[in-house]
């Protein structure tokens, strides 16, 4: 698989994902993605992306500013 952005190759890894919405912050530290060697961006499996998806909205109920959560620690 190649990064859309630059065509250089993927190597698994592991990223922090933030997610900004309506003046709130989410960090999810230790989220396992395909990372662009040369460009750093990176790419979500489904299952990841299905599992932060439900974080994320599951987090949206608090009413804090700012967030982190341990992937590791929430989607097991």
């Amino acid at each position: 698989m190649n990064c859309i952005l630059c065509k250089s190759d993927l190597i698994k890894g592991i990223v922090n994902h933030i997610v900004d919405f309506d003046g709130h912050i989410i960090i999810i530290k230790g989220v396992p993605a395909n990372i662009c060697k040369q460009c750093g961006e990176y790419y979500l499996e489904n299952d990841v992306a299905l599992k932060l998806e439900k974080i994320i909205e599951d987090t949206k109920k608090n009413k804090a500013e700012i967030f982190v959560i341990n992937y590791s620690e929430i989607a097991a």
